[in-house]
């Protein structure tokens, strides 16, 4: 077999392998590819890192659930780092009845880092049905929407949330969206009647969709993809911030290298064919 039949058969099991070890060990040995920051994530950091620590809580909705987990679950963790950096109060609540999951879950582990008290410095509203009719809700009025927390706790009895009317009192929503419900129900329904200030972190295929509520001023900023949680990430790590993880950078390391052997395949694939048809 001569050099030109060798590279057009290359067995099927070592293009697995070499892939799937291109995937797993920048996992788990980081290689620190380089990272940069597009301009429509810089504008939602730039939001949160405008508020000063004493600014009115912002109000992050988890919409996605346990599928769009690996994209938007990083930049969920990245927020509440960032808010909680900065000292910044947070009210968590969901769309999606598996959001709420989801939220717990950065709940239970991003405020014991930075020795948050739950009811001053955060409070977790949980799931309620009826997407459209919460968010106009939470323009009327917090606590008809929501009149206890998770927990099943009055609102009026935690200290972070018994001063909240409405959005009057909130300096700034962030959508995590897999879908509908999701920023495009903040986006009609709040953000285009009460005028807060919104942002996004989206699913990579939705990425294009949300340009042009971006650039009409709607949107804050995005997050896109796996990558914006990656830039969301090395962003933060840049200004010395603690951060819980850097599993989107970690991820998008495994992403790139197993693209980059994929389309290295593709290429010797294709010079095989062409020496092989030549050769006929």
């Amino acid at each position: 077999m001569n050099f030109a039949e060798k590279i057009a058969k290359i067995p099927r099991q070592i293009i697995y392998v070499i892939i799937a070890l291109a995937i797993i060990i920048p996992l788990i040995v980081p290689i620190g590819m380089a990272i940069n920051v597009m301009p429509q994530t810089q504008k939602l950091i730039d939001a949160i890192e405008s508020l000063p620590p004493d600014s009115k809580p912002v109000l992050i909705s988890c919409d996605f659930d346990p599928q769009s987990m690996p994209e938007l679950y990083p930049m969920l963790e990245a927020a509440l780092n960032h808010c909680f950096n900065k000292g910044i109060k947070v009210l968590v609540l969901a769309l999606w009845p598996q959001g709420a999951g989801m939220a717990e879950i950065a709940l239970k582990k991003v405020p014991e880092v930075y020795n948050k008290t739950y009811g001053e410095d955060y409070v977790f509203l949980g799931y309620k049905a009826g997407a459209a009719a919460v968010v106009l809700g939470l323009g009327d009025n917090f606590k008809n929407v929501f009149p206890a927390d998770y927990y099943n706790t009055p609102l009026d009895s935690l200290p972070l949330t018994a001063n909240i009317k409405n959005y009057n009192d909130i300096s700034l929503v962030i959508s995590f969206s897999a879908g509908d419900p999701g920023y495009r129900t903040w986006l009609l329904y709040g953000q285009s009647k009460f005028g807060f200030k919104l942002g996004t972190g989206v699913t990579a295929v939705s990425a294009a969709d949300t340009y042009p509520y971006l650039n009409s001023g709607q949107l804050t900023g995005v997050f896109a993809g796996m990558k914006g949680a990656a830039e969301y990430e090395t962003a933060l790590a840049k200004k010395g911030y603690t951060l819980t993880s850097r599993n989107a950078t970690k991820a998008m390391d495994a992403q790139s290298l197993g693209h980059f052997f994929i389309m290295v395949f593709i290429i010797i694939g294709n010079v095989g064919y062409f020496l092989l048809r030549r050769k006929k």
